[in-house]
């Protein structure tokens, strides 16, 4: 029995990125002799900030899917870290302890963040970063805006070191999908995303795809929270919006996930996003100097966007001016317009 070619031209464009990009990088690695790329320590190591980089996205792109743009959940993060890490260490460094407060306060915090929206009647941008600014405050006001240092403590840096850190990257990664694939909710996001009011007047109950869509990326949320504290020292945000961009640099695996989504689904293409940026990460700081090997990346990962969006956008048109170009036959799609 023969496979399809649809299948092949699906697995082929969920890989091409970070197969290419490993190649790539791989080649970049081993010129500059750094052998140890491609290695199990490697992988090993490159785990954990995927971990992140994918649980942060999801709870992102969760929102983004449904046609809001949410600026708190780095706050959410924040608030959920110093809260747990501290009761946690306060009670014998309990991880089962500090997971289920860091999933308690996220769901929390997301969902007064759902409220606000519904009851409030305000433009989410409006909403998401208010809320993100008030959740700001806190982190200066509770334990003395000292925040929480885990990075030495091992039994909670468990989460954030294999193998553990698959427990939190599975778990957002299977929340993720449940949402997407088996709620009401979930299937809505596509008609609230292209238009909301459109959806409200065919019978889309907006107000509940919002407290749902609150509560999934609550949890995801917590999933990320698990790996984020213990991946540097956190400390109250003494400036605004301080936490927007440490969980906006995780955006770009959303927007590479919803390019991919009609291969593989949002949530395989976010992970492959993610994996892709990861790699690229990961090589580019090891050949260069760490502030070197950041900004490269950065600039290098802009351009990377661009062309995806690009490509994604007017590839069609793209390829039908190579084929005229280089004298390619006309189909009879266009041959009848």
């Amino acid at each position: 029995m023969k496979s399809s070619p649809n299948v092949w031209k699906r697995i082929f464009g969920t890989l091409v990125l970070p197969v290419a990009m490993y190649i790539a990088m791989a080649s970049l690695c081993y010129a500059n002799g750094k052998t140890y790329f491609g290695s199990l320590s490697m992988w090993k190591t490159l785990v954990v900030d995927l971990a992140v980089s994918v649980t942060c996205a999801m709870g992102i792109g969760l929102q983004f899917k449904c046609g809001r743009f949410d600026f708190s959940g780095g706050a959410i993060m924040l608030v959920s870290v110093i809260i747990a890490g501290n009761i946690a260490k306060a009670n014998g460094s309990n991880p089962l302890l500090f997971a289920v407060i860091c999933q308690a306060v996220s769901i929390v915090l997301s969902l007064l963040v759902a409220v606000l929206y519904v009851y409030g009647r305000l433009p989410i941008m409006i909403c998401t970063i208010g809320m993100a600014l008030l959740y700001e405050a806190v982190t200066c006001l509770i334990y003395g805006g000292s925040g929480i240092h885990l990075v030495s403590n091992m039994k909670l840096k468990a989460f954030s070191l294999y193998p553990l850190v698959l427990v939190p990257l599975i778990g957002g990664i299977v929340v993720y999908a449940i949402f997407s694939e088996l709620t009401v909710s979930g299937k809505q996001s596509t008609i609230l995303a292209m238009n909301q009011q459109a959806a409200v007047n065919i019978g889309v109950n907006e107000r509940k795809n919002v407290f749902i869509s609150y509560l999934f990326s609550g949890i995801i949320f917590g999933f990320a929270s698990m790996i984020y504290a213990t991946t540097g020292i956190r400390g109250g945000a003494f400036s605004s919006l301080a936490t927007v961009g440490s969980l906006f640099v995780n955006i770009l695996p959303v927007f590479i996930g919803l390019m991919l989504a009609k291969y593989c689904g949002d949530t395989i293409g976010i992970i492959m996003g993610a994996l892709t940026l990861s790699l690229m990460s990961y090589a580019l700081g090891a050949v260069f100097t760490s502030d070197m090997g950041k900004y490269i990346s950065m600039v290098i990962i802009g351009i990377f966007i661009l062309l995806v969006n690009v490509l994604s956008a007017q590839g069609g048109n793209l390829i039908s001016g190579f084929k005229k170009l280089f004298g390619g036959k006309k189909s009879p799609k266009e041959n009848a317009v």
